[in-house]
């Protein structure tokens, strides 16, 4: 996250320097204004986008927003306000150097968005017209934690890795309170061998022992406080509908006294029943709109499937990412269960063994969180607030 705010701050940085260059046609006397407004406002839009969104990650048009920002205050000061009468001396050396900084970070950031290059493979299975029952939570016993939790066979070698923040007005931290919200980022780095065709199974449970295993008398979390996935790329979570209408996102179900996680398919390919993308199903307080379209269930009935699977290479990654809303009295240790399988070996809709799998634990706190102004905000206020007080003292003196 203060990566993203750093790098935000000097994108609005040298905006406002380009923007400089071209307009002011190296009048020294905008210079220091100018900088002073880049990186003030792409500051200030980075510590939004990360309160937004929780700032695990950076898609392309998000680079956008600091550049659109600086650029509109920039010009204020330009053609709005006098002349500001500051006389500092610009070397010379400082074009060039804006320059090839800008131009590396515009490469950088270019490269990071670039989507994961890997061929389609073609199902050869149909799992549309399955029929199982839904359910949005269910306590374990011996039995189904047995059959939820095989050893893994680790025929792909894999690292799981995630990332969670909570993020409210003038702090963030890893640990969310209740009424707030936490987001998690899960990679899948894949070495040696292709993940041809992959698929994950995601459920969170209440550790109702705290001894941060998933065990007898935990508890399957009721579905409707979490959403997966929240962005954009190749993973296809299920959606359900009743009577028409969209309901919520599903992940678990039921079928013979025994349940069962639903698969989540990273898939270039899936036959439309409904376009998910243009619904919004009520999946925490604010609802949920797929990213891309999902896997879509009408009741029970399953009524897509996957066309081609879209392999992830060896040596790449792929991420997915999530939303999880605390609710009132939901204070408490939660284990997040992950687990990786490639549809050659097993059957999506079945409980078998993974190639991978990691159990993620994190807890939830009473409670408000505390009003704190962490370090990048408090760089930013020593930063920019006594250059600031320097910059209207002289601007007319």
């Amino acid at each position: 996250m203060i990566e993203v705010v750093i790098f935000f701050g000097m994108l609005g940085l040298l905006t406002s320097i380009a923007l400089w260059m071209i307009s002011a046609e190296g009048n020294k006397r905008y210079f220091f204004p100018l900088t002073l407004v880049g990186l003030t406002s792409g500051w200030l839009t980075g510590l939004i986008w990360v309160y937004a969104t929780g700032g695990l990650s950076l898609p392309l048009y998000a680079v956008l927003f600091p550049v659109v920002v600086s650029l509109t205050l920039s010009a204020v000061v330009l053609f709005y306000l006098p002349e500001p009468k500051i006389t500092e001396s610009i070397s010379p050396k400082l074009f060039n150097i804006s320059i090839i900084i800008l131009i590396v970070m515009g490469l950088a950031v270019a490269y990071t968005s670039i989507p994961i290059t890997g061929t389609s493979t073609y199902s050869t299975e149909d799992y549309s017209n399955i029929q199982m029952q839904s359910i949005k939570t269910y306590k374990l016993d011996d039995r189904s934690i047995q059959s939820l939790l095989q050893k893994s066979t680790n025929q792909i070698p894999m690292d799981i890795s995630a990332l969670k923040s909570s993020v409210s007005l003038m702090s963030s931290s890893d640990t969310p309170y209740t009424g707030s919200y936490v987001s998690f980022r899960i990679t899948f780095s894949v070495s040696n061998y292709d993940w041809v065709k992959p698929y994950i199974k995601l459920a969170i449970f209440k550790d109702n022992n705290e001894n941060g295993e998933i065990d007898e008398g935990d508890e399957l979390w009721n579905s409707v406080n979490y959403k997966f996935i929240t962005n954009l790329g190749s993973w296809r979570a299920n959606v359900k509908y009743e009577n028409g209408q969209p309901t919520e996102e599903i992940f678990a179900v039921r079928e013979d006294g025994e349940i069962a996680i639903l698969p989540i398919f990273h898939a270039s390919q899936i036959s439309t029943w409904r376009d998910d993308t243009q619904y919004t199903f009520t999946n925490t307080p604010e609802g949920y709109t797929p990213p891309q379209d999902m896997l879509s269930w009408d009741g029970d009935t399953l009524k897509e499937t996957v066309v081609a699977y879209q392999t992830i290479p060896a040596g790449s990654s792929s991420s997915i990412e999530g939303k999880i809303y605390c609710p009132p009295n939901s204070q408490g240790k939660y284990l997040l269960l992950v687990q990786a399988f490639d549809a050659r070996f097993t059957d999506p809709y079945k409980n078998d063994k993974p190639v991978a799998q990691k159990i993620i634990p994190f807890e939830i706190k009473e409670g408000e969180p505390e009003i704190t102004i962490d370090w990048t905000m408090g760089v930013i206020l020593a930063v920019t607030t006594v250059p600031s007080i320097f910059v209207v003292r002289r601007w007319w003196s």
